[in-house]
């Protein structure tokens, strides 16, 4: 069944430097763009996954909106939900070190910070078809609202995107199916509900986090054990280890091959594998996707 996938369009540039990066110096790098943000990123994702996808967000009426658009297209995402506006379209620069580490990053998110609640609504067919929707919590607050409550009988999921972002998705944790974050968000989420006073280990933050309303959290690591939480249950799942190349995407690639996984009818555990064997082959290769991403590149075995 289709997904649609509400949110941040950005324009990624990322450098790949030679040698650590300094401060009040230039750094010999290598500079590559590509279509970026959380949502064009999992719909990127999920559509080299063989998931019929489309994208709901706003890029300007500029030249990188124009290039976006047409990029998206031919990777197979339905753009037609996408917006244009008078902002520039947004930006994302990332510096890398040469260990593939983020030395630093910034984003011009503006244009999706102008988005309204009734940016969305109603929606467009291509919306509209979709049983699952995805939003990042790039949105403004309200309009995360208005989807959620848009959203009827659909399975409902979301991304928590940053400690800054990631309060926004309080009012609407008891509509979510599934929770996407790292310990850092999890707590600002509960402290928006008056349930972080004393900031619990991190199995304790995705079991509070369910007892909010969020039926499924997973909840990542880094290099450490993934959490998956379910209606209170909560399981360790080993990360599978990788060479770095660099780190972007890599949390975009685990909710795209999770949510491939529930579309095709794997069980959440199984799903949430095949989202840990896509963040692995993003975090091997340069780019927010990778080239070589595929369903069965990224399956979990069935027994």
């Amino acid at each position: 069944m289709p997904v649609a996938a509400f949110g941040a369009i950005h324009l990624d540039t990322i450098a790949h430097a030679g040698v650590p990066i300094l401060r009040e110096t230039s750094t010999p790098a290598h500079l590559s763009a590509s279509p970026g943000g959380v949502a064009a990123n999992v719909a990127r994702a999920l559509a080299r996954l063989g998931v019929t996808t489309a994208l709901a967000g706003n890029v300007g009426t500029d030249a990188e909106g124009d290039a976006l658009l047409a990029r998206l297209v031919m990777e197979g995402v339905d753009v037609s939900a996408v917006q244009r506006s008078a902002l520039p379209t947004g930006r994302y620069l990332a510096l890398h070190d040469p260990d593939g580490s983020l030395a630093a990053a910034v984003v011009d998110g503006r244009i999706t910070d102008a988005l309204g609640a009734g940016s969305f609504l109603p929606p467009a067919p291509a919306v509209e078809r979709a049983d699952l929707w995805f939003l990042d919590a790039n949105l403004p607050a309200n309009a995360i609202a208005a989807l959620a409550s848009e959203a009827g009988p659909r399975r409902l999921a979301a991304d928590a995107v940053s400690r800054a972002k990631a309060a926004r998705l309080a009012p609407v944790l008891s509509r979510l199916d599934m929770l996407f974050c790292n310990a850092d968000e999890a707590a600002a989420i509960l402290a928006c509900k008056g349930s972080d006073k004393d900031r619990p280990d991190t199995e304790e933050l995705a079991r509070r986090l369910n007892g909010e309303g969020a039926r499924t959290v997973v909840l990542s690591q880094g290099n450490g054990p993934l959490i998956l939480a379910i209606e209170g249950n909560v399981t360790r799942l080993p990360v599978r280890s990788a060479p770095v190349v660099d780190v972007t995407g890599a949390g975009d690639a685990l909710i795209a091959g999770t949510l491939a996984g529930l579309e095709f009818v794997l069980s959440v555990a199984e799903a949430v594998q095949a989202g840990l064997n896509a963040a692995a082959l993003t975090l091997a290769q340069a780019g927010a996707v990778a080239e070589t991403l595929s369903w069965p590149a990224v399956a979990p075995p069935r027994e």
